[in-house]
């Protein structure tokens, strides 16, 4: 895999900095794909030092602010090659050397680092800012492809419980984009995709903006192509030792918008939550405790 962007830069500098620029850059060695997913204040906290050594470092470097440095490492990131088969290889390996305990054991560390990620300041004021823009639109519209399909798809689900007149973008028969046909200023779409982008899906979206709609992504950088086109971002790690990235984050990031979303309907919610649960039980759609519905005789 070839070097981070400013890999031989921050080694040729490193014993000319001073204790904390120094801190920050060894952790910008040892984590150049954070570098590029996570806010310049979560690094700063993992690197131990104050969010301004961040931009001294940058400065120090030749940038004018720590956000050029990082779209630098976010397109090295775009632009790495999809790898499925390279991670293939080093999970078997590592399965070979260390057993499934330590493939299980890697996997799930790294998921819990994942989720805990989420906490950071910046990620949960992008939080509250997506759900401000959702749940001020007239209709929302759910948008996730292949690995983000399940993710889309769970926020359109849990949506529906509240109320909210939220439209899951899928079509059988390539019909998906017959949703947006009546969209307009008023509505919002939620977009989710993540490195590989879908091709459709960022075809769909500025497709939606051309209709004024407002552009919620959710996705793995801001440097991605669907955050450049999006009026709130919401960015999740997707690193994981398997190898396919994981989707975990998204989907506790829908899970979290879907409960503001009921926050700001209130009364209207928990009515809509109790129409929900008596048409279901009418239905008869869930098999509760032991038992058992009774056959006609």
């Amino acid at each position: 895999m070839p070097a981070a962007p400013l890999h031989n830069q921050l080694l040729d500098t490193l014993d000319t900095l001073p204790p904390q620029l120094r801190s920050a850059a060894l952790w910008m060695l040892d984590h150049p794909d954070d570098v590029a997913l996570l806010s310049m204040r979560g690094q700063a906290e993992r690197a131990g030092v104050p969010p301004a050594t961040m931009t001294r470092l940058a400065q120090r470097l030749g940038f004018e602010g720590y956000e050029h440095v990082r779209d630098l490492y976010a397109q090295a990131v775009r632009q790495r090659a999809i790898g499925f088969a390279d991670k293939g290889g080093a999970l078997v390996a590592r399965g070979r050397a260390d057993g499934e305990g330590g493939v299980l054991g890697d996997m799930l560390a790294m998921a819990a680092g994942n989720v805990q990620r989420l906490g950071d300041g910046e990620v949960l004021a992008q939080v509250r800012a997506a759900a401000r823009a959702l749940g001020g639109a007239r209709r929302l519209f759910a948008l996730g492809l292949r690995s983000s399909f399940s993710v889309a798809f769970h926020f359109h689900y849990v949506a529906s419980f509240i109320g909210t007149d939220c439209r899951l973008i899928d079509g059988a028969g390539s019909t998906g984009p017959d949703a947006l046909r009546s969209a307009g200023a008023s509505d919002a779409l939620l977009a989710i995709s993540v490195k590989p982008y879908v091709r459709a899906t960022l075809d769909l979206v500025r497709h939606a903006a051309t209709h004024g709609l407002q552009i919620v992504a959710l996705t793995d950088s801001t440097a991605s192509p669907l955050a450049r086109q999006a009026q709130a971002v919401i960015v999740v790690p997707t690193d994981s030792p398997s190898f396919f990235h994981t989707m975990l984050p998204a989907f506790a990031v829908v899970e979290l918008l879907a409960a503001l979303l009921a926050t700001q309907r209130g009364e209207a919610a928990l009515d809509a939550i109790a129409a929900t649960e008596a048409e279901l039980a009418a239905l008869d759609i869930y098999a509760l405790g032991s038992e058992r519905r009774r056959m006609p005789t």
